[in-house]
């Protein structure tokens, strides 16, 4: 029970080999992890900026209605 197997002269290649299938196997696994990553980023981003660009829609939205009310009433002062 103790005893190991013998090795064969194919054994230590086949390891070999398998190992660098392996290797390879976490590398493209990797490489969808950061393909997932950037994706994930990349929709964050354009929400972000989607947002960004409403929310400075609404602010100019304001100041301009603001500045209308103050040039209405100006205007009323001025002609009456």
């Amino acid at each position: 029970m103790g005893a190991r197997p013998r090795l064969f002269r194919g054994e230590r290649k086949l390891s070999g080999m398998n190992e660098q299938h392996t290797e390879s196997r976490t590398r493209m696994q990797s490489l969808g992890r950061h393909a997932l990553a950037a994706l994930v980023l990349l929709v964050c981003a354009w929400l972000l900026l989607h947002i960004l660009f409403h929310v400075v829609v609404v602010i100019a939205t304001i100041i301009a209605v603001v500045v209308a009310i103050i040039g209405a009433v100006w205007a009323v002062r001025v002609l009456f």
